[in-house]
């Protein structure tokens, strides 16, 4: 079984332009993630997969610099770009990352590998976690079906729409994360300037992100009330919304 971690990154975010190229110390938020998702043992592969786009040339640039494949296609159908970088790099399951979350957490990506080879499943999500902890993982075959009959502009920009939408054919289990990450009062992402502010304090706390635990991230902001609720105010997206 080839397990690979695919993740989406541009530099056209809409609400925070460039974010993933954006600098916490000495990094770039996707360096950051890069570093972190190396200790993921459980990982075969890692891949950056972003646009054709020239402006997105700098992702391409950062990613090989930290020793990960890339792939590069189209900026709307993300699916596609999706299932075109699984087939170049023979993946039989895929983990779904998105490059606006340098703090996934590595446990949860071990537990959901485990259980969808254990239990012969074809897609495993985590519902409730800390957003901007939690990941998807499915298999390649299940990713394909959705390729072929995906349709709406939703499903074409979220890549697995398509599956939890028809479970009825598709092997669909959630499972219960780890109790640390079971909270909707935090909120790890970047998707806006608040976001990226929680961030700068996190850093001026623990210095270099990419060794410190999620843990210890998440026991400070509970002992650090006033920069837990920097980006509280954030509403989050549906993925229904284009």
């Amino acid at each position: 079984m080839n397990v690979v971690g695919i993740i989406q990154a541009r530099t056209g975010s809409t609400r925070l332009p460039g974010k993933v190229v954006k600098r916490i110390g000495n990094q770039t938020i996707l360096e950051i993630l890069l570093s972190r998702l190396k200790n993921a043992t459980v990982l075969d592969e890692i891949v950056v997969a972003t646009t054709t786009r020239k402006e997105d040339d700098i992702i391409e640039e950062l990613a090989l610099k930290n020793g990960v494949h890339v792939f590069r296609g189209s900026e709307s159908n993300v699916l596609d770009r999706y299932c075109k970088a699984a087939e170049k790099y023979n993946a039989d399951i895929v983990v779904r990352i998105t490059s606006d979350n340098p703090l996934v957490s590595l446990e949860l990506i071990s537990q959901q590998v485990d259980y969808l080879i254990r239990e012969n499943c074809d897609y495993i999500g985590s519902k409730g976690v800390i957003l901007g902890t939690g990941i998807e993982t499915f298999r390649f075959t299940s990713l394909k079906e959705a390729w072929n009959n995906a349709s709406n502009e939703y499903e074409l920009e979220h890549v697995t729409p398509y599956l939890y939408e028809h479970d009825k054919r598709i092997k669909i289990e959630y499972i219960s994360p780890l109790k640390i990450l079971e909270r909707n009062d935090m909120r790890l992402t970047i998707d806006t300037q608040e976001d990226f502010d929680l961030y700068l304090q996190l850093e001026k706390a623990f210095g270099d992100l990419t060794t410190t635990s999620l843990n210890a991230i998440i026991e400070y902001l509970d002992k650090n009330e006033n920069v837990r609720l920097l980006n509280q105010d954030v509403l989050q997206k549906n993925y229904r919304d284009i």
